[in-house]
């Protein structure tokens, strides 16, 4: 598959993935109850965002015609700072 997740699409789901997935560990773990359902969504979309995010690749976006891989140029140099750290 080709990558289409790129620039700050690809910050966005690098970061809010594992703070969902980190959530949802938390509600299973009894430090914070969203229910079951909640937690296993926001444990599934987490998982995703992160895959698809290190990846490059997302089939939603191909579904879409959406292509943001290649737009790391608009982003700015503190966007870009934390998107190598994540990288990393």
């Amino acid at each position: 598959m080709e990558k289409n997740v790129g620039g700050l699409d690809q910050g966005i789901r690098i970061t809010l993935g594992p703070a969902l997935v980190v959530a949802a560990i938390a509600s299973m773990g009894g430090e914070r109850r969203l229910g079951p359902a909640l937690t296993a969504a926001a444990f599934a979309v987490g998982a995703m965002l992160t895959v698809t995010g290190l990846t490059q690749t997302c089939p939603a976006n191909s579904a879409m015609g959406r292509n943001t891989y290649g737009q790391s140029e608009d982003l700015g140099d503190a966007a870009r700072e934390v998107r190598e750290k994540a990288l990393q």
